[in-house]
């Protein structure tokens, strides 16, 4: 499939889902956070899942999702940047090829009979790992530059009776972190199936300010906003046109 037509299947795939065009808007709106682009993460999963018949289309599917992840990282980022006070720009990362390929060739090992439960069980962890990977960019970034970055992990809820095991260390890794070398580092693991949260604030005060931000309770003014050249409907028109 060619690779515009596949950007611009995805960008109206998750455009016409009314929940995941309200996180969309909640990011260009300047209050959106990596929750919201956990959600789209997975909205993004969820339809490659559906539309991918074979490992063979997967890797183009994942590159594009990261592609969107990206766009929707960026606001994120730059919203929760504003809301601490800090004129930073918000950093992305390269789509991860050689995990991709891997994933890939390790599908293309699944019975075909057996490749839909497989894919429902890889594909959304593969874009939530690729929103950890640019949190963790973001908060290795801030941390040198001096500042206290603070990740949190959500439990996404039980998994099937039979898989205790993934439920009880879900439960047990989930919480709030300061981001440094003591922090447990099973906070960015995730195991096949696996839907749980993980967010970014700059620090301790950025979470509540940005909350307050959308309650309309804090003057938009009187924080660096807009600092973006385009917004992100902008941009998502533009990618869906490409």
């Amino acid at each position: 499939m060619d690779e515009k037509t596949l950007r611009q299947e995805l960008v109206e795939a998750i455009t016409k889902d009314p929940k995941a065009w309200s996180r969309i808007l909640n990011l260009d709106m300047g209050a959106g956070t990596y929750e919201d682009v956990n959600e789209l993460a997975a909205v993004i999963g969820d339809y490659i899942v559906k539309a991918v018949s074979s490992p063979e289309e997967l890797a183009e599917y994942l590159r594009e999702g990261h592609g969107l992840i990206s766009i929707f990282a960026e606001a994120a980022q730059q919203n929760l940047n504003d809301a601490a006070g800090i004129g930073l720009r918000p950093m992305v990362t390269k789509p991860p090829n050689a995990r991709i390929d891997t994933v890939v060739q390790e599908l293309s090992a699944v019975e075909s009979e057996k490749i839909k439960d497989a894919l429902e069980n890889v594909v959304v962890p593969e874009l939530l790992s690729m929103v950890d990977a640019i949190i963790k960019y973001n908060a290795d970034f801030q941390k040198s530059a001096g500042l206290h970055p603070i990740i949190k992990r959500t439990w996404s809820g039980s998994y099937p009776s039979h898989d205790t095991k993934h439920t009880d260390w879900c439960k047990d890794v989930a919480g709030e972190y300061e981001y440094d070398s003591r922090m447990d580092r099973r906070v960015f693991a995730r195991h096949k199936g696996c839907r749980c949260k993980v967010e970014y604030f700059p620090d301790k005060n950025a979470e509540g300010r940005i909350t307050a931000l959308a309650k309309g309770e804090v003057d938009r003014n009187s924080v660096l906003w807009n600092t973006r050249s385009d917004t992100l409907e902008k941009r998502l028109k533009k990618a869906k046109k490409n």
